[in-house]
């Protein structure tokens, strides 16, 4: 004898599924404020030197820093180690740092973000490779810019975003 066992499920219609008060407007900033998402990214890193004294791999992580922002570090914890001649990319584009900024409609508005990009050794103090400022203005267009040593042997490609969001 078979027996068939039908599963049965039930679904409840009408249940609420929203917070409470949410509502499908534009977000609380109100109409006299605009909001923005400002991303760095990095698209990808490339060396040509042997930064190790012992000929092995450069371990790389970069410092995000400026007068009000958040300072970052990247990777939070770790390294991206490269040997000469490698590069190091991504399927995905790595957010470096983001922030939300939020000001007045029409008022123009600059963030002054400052990329470092240094190489740790167990033996000294971590060397700073190349370091750069780059002024953010409020909106943008995205920009793509290189972050490179002075004999320009250690490259970083990242990417610059200023979008307008609702959020």
């Amino acid at each position: 004898m078979l027996k068939s066992i039908q599963n049965i499920s039930f679904i409840v219609k009408g249940k609420k599924t929203h917070a409470k008060g949410e509502t499908f407007t534009q977000d609380n900033v109100g109409e006299e404020k605009e909001r923005f998402l400002i991303s760095l990214d990095l698209i990808s890193l490339k060396t040509r030197k042997d930064y190790d004294l012992f000929g092995r791999v450069g371990e790389f992580y970069f410092k995000i820093d400026g007068a009000k922002t958040f300072k970052a570090r990247f990777p939070n914890k770790g390294v991206i180690k490269l040997q000469k001649n490698q590069a190091f990319t991504s399927k995905a584009d790595l957010s470096l740092w983001s922030q939300f900024k939020t000001v007045k409609r029409g008022e123009k508005s600059t963030e002054h973000i400052k990329v470092i990009i240094r190489e740790m050794d167990h033996l000294k103090k971590d060397q700073t490779i190349a370091e750069q400022e780059f002024e953010i203005k409020l909106p943008q267009k995205t920009q793509y810019v290189i972050v490179q040593d002075k004999n320009e042997d250690t490259k970083a490609k990242i990417r610059i975003q200023a979008t307008r969001t609702r959020y």
